[in-house]
């Protein structure tokens, strides 16, 4: 016994070692044609792939030896005795070779024919990572790359024996590290400055530490022979003709208009502001007088000291000091105060300026002169219009607040206001703590601190839409923000009657309080991201629907805004009344009824009562006392669910029913299992409670998940006041309508027997 186990193990070390020595050799005869493949540009699956027609990855013996022992012997230089131990290993239990994984091993993946070789690959469907942006080069970049690549190849240095003497120490795939790259030029003489050994890493990178030289020295070899032309067109320019002509330099944060969102956060630096635009003198002249107004100077005081005579004109210089000595160089730029200057110039003499002139124009804000003469002029109508007048530097007054702005801040209160009301916050207090100075203005930056204190988190579209409206000269002005929101309170709680009685209505919320959502874009289609929300059919349906099953009457909600009984109000009103009445309708519904309805001649006004008109039809039916004879019918709004099927959807629908049909409830008795599902007896129970009926039955094996999730879609319920959604997939509270179910498979199971005519 104790000799049998010696001689056991004597002969399993003897077959670990011959199996460790026959790996070891198989290794090297790889390395030798991997070595081979990269002198020459061998690639062995041109060679094998034509005698694989069938894509198997496999090959007889006679085949795989008759290409390494044929045509590439004197290329690889194989003896054959390795050939032999390359077809002992790669030999799979039927006799052929599996070169598959010889080539796999020297080439690694077949890139030309991906999707025979890695079919069964997950990953081959994945698109590949795009080039960093870090590794990219512009027009200058290029062009001194260009020119480091001509100065290498004019030299004319024998570089590839060096950089194969590394890939025979390291056995590598064409990629060489940094520092051994840089060694390498280096010892050839190639000595590199810092940022010209950067751009080359930039160009022919292949991960965080290595350089394809393969490619490097393609490269240089293209630039030998063909010049630069040789490079591709990405490094043609004109360097045989000599244009100190620099083109003009792109300026992406110029083109975007907001500098901030490049960086991917908001700028507020001044130096970042767009200049003021050029104001006409009317204009000026009325931030002159609101100037004067309001820190109640007198005007004369200033000018008369340097009228010695008293005759009433000065020197231009003179009048611009006095103009200083006002204080007018915050409100006026140079330009406004020279082409006041020669306003007011005197027509016979040019060298003297009328101050006199200019102070009874600047006084028209307190008291009119010479009213004695003029008994029909108001003095204070001068004041009423300057109290009308926009915030210095906001968008009204640069005439850049145009109708779309107007309509989405308007829409950005009404989500802020809803969400302050369902939190019950209160902004005022939040905004006081960071207004000082008690002034009613902060800065930018501190409007999205409070607001984020106060848990109402807006997203930058809504900030922008809010500082095109309340930002001007001194800041975000969150008085008139606050005094916005308590006019909309205000308005929403005055609600009548055709009795002008008030009505005790509860609390709804305007809308979402979902604040974080983006506005849409302005000028974009809405009809391109949601063609059925633009659909007015579909949303006329939609409220008379709401006004029969909860009993509404948009006239109620909408007239209080119509004072002067003008049939018409404004967007904003319309918008508000809707909200109050209590139809909530998504954005783009309510922007395609406002568009349908609105007035004729008057794009920002709604013709409401045509609107109450077309959809008080649901109510009562308009003209009966011309029919007498007519009988009216009631309108029956469609249940809140939207089951429709496509035509594909509909053929699965029915293949599932012809399947269920054989096992109806004559036959299974499934609507006895329904019915203990739902144990309020409303006729519906959820999906998974289908699911559950049908394979206590044995029959959803019969399904695939695709025809049980249509088979659900198309007898969804919703149950609940909820509003309509996108039924492709079953959302949280719809259900199943089984007694429609297993009425439609008694149908398909009678229609089925019956015998044709």
């Amino acid at each position: 016994m104790q000799v049998m186990r010696q001689a056991i193990e004597t002969n399993s070390k003897n077959v670990n070692v011959d199996l460790i020595l026959r790996l070891a050799d198989v290794w090297k005869t790889c390395n030798k044609i991997r070595a081979a493949s990269f002198r020459v540009g061998l690639n062995l699956w041109d060679w094998y792939r034509p005698l694989d027609p069938d894509g198997n990855c496999l090959l007889s013996e006679s085949k795989f030896v008759s290409i390494l022992a044929g045509p590439l012997r004197p290329v690889v230089g194989l003896s054959d005795a390795e050939i032999s131990q390359l077809a002992d290993y790669f030999r799979a239990q039927d006799g052929r070779v599996h070169y598959h994984q010889l080539c796999q091993i020297i080439h690694g993946e077949d890139a030309s024919d991906r999707s025979r070789t890695s079919a069964d690959c997950i990953l081959e469907a994945c698109p590949p990572p795009p080039e960093p942006r870090c590794h990219t080069l512009d027009m200058w970049q290029t062009r001194r790359l260009c020119c480091l690549l001509a100065t290498i190849a004019a030299r004319d240095l024998p570089l590839r024996p060096y950089f194969q003497d590394y890939e025979l120490v390291a056995k590598n795939d064409g990629r060489i590290t940094f520092a051994h790259f840089a060694r390498i030029l280096h010892f050839v003489g190639v000595i590199l400055s810092p940022e010209d050994f950067n751009l080359i890493v930039r160009r022919f990178i292949k991960d965080s530490y290595t350089i394809d030289y393969v490619e490097f020295l393609k490269a240089v070899e293209a630039v030998k022979k063909e010049g630069i032309q040789g490079l591709g067109p990405a490094y043609q320019h004109p360097g045989a003709v000599l244009d100190t002509t620099l083109p003009k330099l792109s300026r992406p944060e110029v083109e975007a208009g907001r500098p901030g969102s490049l960086l991917g956060t908001e700028v507020f630096h001044p130096a970042l502001q767009p200049p003021r635009p050029p104001r006409a003198l009317l204009d000026v002249m009325l931030r002159v007088q609101e100037f004067v107004l309001q820190r109640r100077i007198r005007v004369s005081e200033h000018f008369r000291d340097f009228d010695a005579l008293n005759s009433g004109r000065i020197m231009p210089q003179q009048f611009r000091r006095a103009l200083d000595a006002m204080g007018l160089g915050s409100v006026i730029s140079e330009q406004e105060a020279a082409c006041i200057v020669r306003h007011y110039l005197d027509p016979n003499d040019k060298e003297r300026v009328c101050w006199r002139t200019f102070e009874d124009d600047c006084d028209q804000v307190f008291t009119v002169k010479e009213l004695e003469k003029h008994p029909e002029v108001d003095p204070g109508a001068m004041a009423a219009v300057i109290a009308e007048l926009p915030a210095s530097g906001s968008a009204a007054e640069k005439h850049q607040l145009t109708d779309e702005d107007l309509d989405q801040a308007e829409a950005v209160l009404l989500r802020i206001r809803a969400a302050c009301k369902e939190r019950s916050i209160d902004l005022r207090p939040i905004f006081g703590d960071y207004d000082k100075l008690r002034c009613g203005h902060v800065s930018r930056s501190v409007v999205r601190s409070a607001l984020s204190r106060g848990g109402v988190l807006p997203a930058p579209a809504h900030m922008r839409a809010l500082e095109a409206r309340y930002l001007d000269d001194c800041g975000f002005n969150f008085i008139a923000l606050l005094n916005d929101f308590s006019k909309e309170d205000d308005s929403a709680e005055k609600l009548v009657d055709d009795e002008n009685d008030m009505l005790q209505l509860e609390e709804r919320p305007v809308e979402s309080a979902t604040v974080a959502r983006a506005l849409p874009a302005v000028g974009t289609p809405h009809a391109a991201h949601d063609p059925a929300q633009t659909d007015i059919v579909q949303i006329l349906a939609k409220i008379k629907g709401r006004m029969v099953r909860e009993g509404l009457r948009p006239r109620d909600y909408l007239r209080q805004f119509d004072k002067h009984n003008e049939l018409v109000i404004p967007r904003p009103d319309f918008y508000r009344g809707m909200a109050s009445a209590g139809f909530v309708l998504t954005p783009l519904e309510m922007d395609t009824v406002m568009d349908v309805f609105c007035a004729p001649t008057q794009r920002r006004y709604i013709d409401y009562d045509r609107f109450c008109r077309t959809v008080g039809e649901a109510l009562a039916q308009e003209g009966l006392e011309r029919a007498p004879l007519l009988q009216p019918v009631p309108h029956a709004p469609p249940p809140p669910t939207n089951n429709f099927l496509n035509f594909e959807e509909r053929s699965i629908v029915s293949k599932a029913l012809d399947k269920l049909s054989k096992h109806h409830d004559q036959v299974s008795n499934i609507f006895e299992i329904f019915k203990d599902a739902d144990r309020e007896q409303c006729g519906s129970v959820p999906p998974v409670a289908v699911q559950r009926a049908l394979s206590r039955r044995g029959v959803l094996a019969l399904l695939s998940a695709r025809e049980l999730q249509l088979i659900c879609k198309c007898f969804s319920y919703r149950r609940g006041c909820g509003d309509e959604a996108d039924m492709s997939i079953i959302p949280f509270g719809v259900q199943v309508d089984y007694r429609a179910l297993c009425t439609a498979l008694e149908l398909v199971h009678a229609t089925t027997r019956a015998q044709p005519c």
